[in-house]
């Protein structure tokens, strides 16, 4: 594999429709080798050498983390290749994928990377006045990022951007 698809990610934006619409993040765990570690993230991950392409990443990593098998007649559209990790300056390419599943699926964490669960409202989540903004970095305290508050932290950075496109995109509030 050549040096470029080693640091080439997928991530799942998972739109549970019933009982109403909400998405999925995970948490990760605290891990003093992880940048992100104890963020809230999307199900997803690097491409590894036997991912044929990088949906296959999303919905093996999907699997891996979650416990959802994703098919892609639930596959409603994949984004634009954005970069996430520029706080840290160490960027990394990530496609986001969209898929809208009629219910919420049994989630089964891997305990070793991710701590808890949570789907958020929609309503929730694209209401402009659930965005804070807060230092998110001990080295950078006096930089403030938007967010939104979830149960056990903030949805920000990467997860935030990609949430607030597909949102803007797929789920425009009623005014």
């Amino acid at each position: 594999m050549n040096s470029a698809c080693q640091t080439e990610a997928a991530v799942a934006t998972i739109i549970s429709r019933r009982p109403t619409p909400e998405v999925l993040v995970l948490k990760r765990k605290a891990n003093p080798d992880d940048p992100w570690s104890g963020h809230y993230a999307f199900p997803g991950g690097r491409r590894n050498d036997d991912d044929c392409s990088l949906l296959d990443t999303c919905i093996r990593e999907t699997y891996e983390e979650c416990g959802i098998l994703l098919s892609t007649r639930y596959l409603v559209k994949q984004y634009p290749v954005r970069q996430a990790g520029n706080y840290l300056n160490q960027p990394v390419p990530v496609t986001p994928y969209l898929f809208e599943l009629p219910e919420e699926p049994a989630i089964r964490l891997q305990k070793a990377e991710i701590s808890c669960h949570e789907w958020l409202d929609l309503d929730y989540v694209g209401d402009a006045d659930n965005v804070i903004e807060r230092p998110m970095s001990p080295r950078r305290p006096g930089i403030l990022y938007p967010c939104i508050p979830a149960t056990e932290g903030f949805i920000w950075g990467f997860t935030y951007e990609t949430l607030m496109l597909v949102i803007a995109d797929r789920y425009p509030r009623s005014s």
